[in-house]
C-alpha cells in the first residue's frame, strides 16, 4: 500500500494545533469537520461514485474480513470531500480547476494518477489547493478518526501483528480518495 502523509511528514513549522495559517485558510480542524459533513451527503460525482465501486470490487477478494470494504469505501469518500471542501473555499484562485468533470472510465489510468498523486502530496506543496500543512493535517485528522471509529468493532477481529496494516490500509484509502477528486477534475 502507498504510505500516507502523517504530521511527521509535514514541514516542521507546520499547523500542531488547527490554527489556519492566514485568515483566509481554515483550520485542518474544520477542513476536516467540513469534508466529514459532506461526506454524509455523499458528495462524490457520478465518474467517482463508478470509480469508487469499481476500485472496492477489485480489492475485495483481497480483504479478509467483509466489513473492510464498507469502512474502505467511507475512508475514500471522506478524503475525496477534503478535497471538495479545498475546491469550495474562498477566495477562488484562477487557477483552481474548473466544474467540469472527467467523462473518460479509464479507472486503471485514474489509479495510476492517483497513486503518483498520492505519493508526491506528502512533500509537494503545491499539489494542495489551500495551504499544504493544513490539508495534511485535516488528511491526519481524518484517517485517525476513520481509525477510531473502527476500533471498537474490528480490534479483536484484527490480530496486534496485523494492527498497523489495518491502519495503514484506512489511511490508503483517505489519502486515494482525495487523490481521486485531484486526478477527476
Amino acid at each position: 500500500m502507498a504510505p500516507h502523509p502523517t504530521s511527521a511528514d509535514a514541514a516542521p513549522d507546520a499547523v500542531s494545533d488547527g490554527v489556519p495559517a492566514d485568515d483566509s485558510s481554515l483550520s485542518s480542524q474544520d477542513l476536516a469537520f467540513r469534508a466529514r459533513a459532506l461526506a454524509q451527503a455523499h458528495a462524490l460525482t457520478e465518474a467517482g461514485l463508478r470509480y469508487r465501486a469499481w476500485r472496492i470490487e477489485h480489492d475485495r477478494p483481497q480483504h479478509p474480513i467483509p466489513e473492510l470494504s464498507t469502512w474502505a469505501a467511507t475512508a475514500f469518500l471522506t478524503g475525496y470531500c477534503i478535497r471538495c471542501v479545498e475546491e469550495s473555499w474562498p477566495p477562488v484562485s484562477p487557477q483552481r480547476p474548473g466544474p467540469e468533470e472527467h467523462a473518460d472510465d479509464n479507472f486503471e489510468m485514474w489509479h495510476r494518477r492517483a497513486s503518483d498523486f498520492a505519493n508526491a502530496l506528502p512533500t509537494d506543496t503545491r499539489s494542495t489547493l489551500l495551504d499544504h500543512r493544513v490539508v495534511v493535517a485535516a488528511i491526519d485528522d481524518v484517517i485517525a478518526r476513520e481509525i477510531d471509529k473502527r476500533t471498537e468493532h474490528v480490534k479483536e477481529q484484527v490480530p496486534e501483528s496485523e494492527w498497523s496494516r489495518f491502519q495503514d490500509f484506512v489511511g490508503w484509502w483517505v489519502v486515494h480518495g482525495y487523490s481521486i477528486r485531484a486526478v477527476e477534475r
